[in-house]
């Protein structure tokens, strides 16, 4: 069994806590968070909520099915979602294992959203949003909102790739677009439509001197190092 309970995790959600493995700094582990139970999940979703049951709205069960499908059927899906490796028992619950993400120096991935807050908009960080998007639409990867916290950034020397670390599957109550593959893309482009119209509202937050928000910060210096 893992345990995680005395450890800081590295990022929090509304749902769920992300922790570096810890047998294995090249892995995370997320766990549901311990404040959050699943009929408060379903309470939140009102009326699509009640056409489902409590479980349904379990965030590890929900994306290990997805990712087994994604990496089944998209060969190249590894190249921007990290790989799922199925559950472990850990002291806060079953834990789902995936990838961990980290960039060039061995420090774990910032979300984009830190990135963008800290280092602006950069020419490396706009080439990697456009192989994102191109890569999102041309596999019609099928994801919720692609928020900028679920997002991460993966320094290279020269140059950064953009990661979507949450939010994979699809939201649909009555999910059509998986019957069409041009229904596909065209709502996976949506989805890239609306990533670029955050980093810009940031952006303009940014510039103004507002405030970007609790949410999508991760805690540095709690990440460790690779071997």
């Amino acid at each position: 069994m893992l345990e995680l309970s005395r450890i800081r995790p590295i990022a929090e959600g509304g749902n769920r806590l992300v922790f570096v493995h810890p047998e294995d700094p090249s892995r995370c582990v997320k766990v549901a968070h311990p404040n959050v139970s699943l009929a408060a999940k379903r309470a939140r979703k009102g009326l699509k909520g009640k056409l489902k049951p409590a479980s349904a709205f379990d965030d590890n069960a929900e994306e290990w099915q997805v990712m087994q499908q994604l990496q089944a059927t998209i060969a190249t899906i590894s190249q921007h979602v990290p790989h799922c490796d199925g559950f472990a028992e850990t002291d806060l619950g079953p834990g789902l294992v995936s990838g961990l993400v980290r960039s060039a120096d061995n420090t774990v991935a910032l979300p984009l959203k830190q990135r963008l807050w800290e280092d602006g908009y950069t020419s490396a960080l706009q080439n990697a949003v456009d192989e994102l998007a191109a890569f999102w639409v041309d596999n019609a990867v099928p994801s919720r909102k692609l928020i900028l916290h679920n997002v991460v950034v993966q320094q290279r020397k020269e140059s950064a790739r953009l990661w979507v670390i949450d939010g994979i599957g699809s939201s649909d109550l009555l999910p059509f677009a998986r019957w069409s593959r041009t229904l596909r893309r065209q709502k996976a482009a949506r989805k890239i439509a609306d990533m670029r119209v955050r980093i810009d509202l940031l952006m303009k937050t940014r510039a103004e001197g507002g405030d970007p928000g609790r949410h999508g910060f991760m805690n540095t210096g709690l990440e460790g190092k690779a071997d």
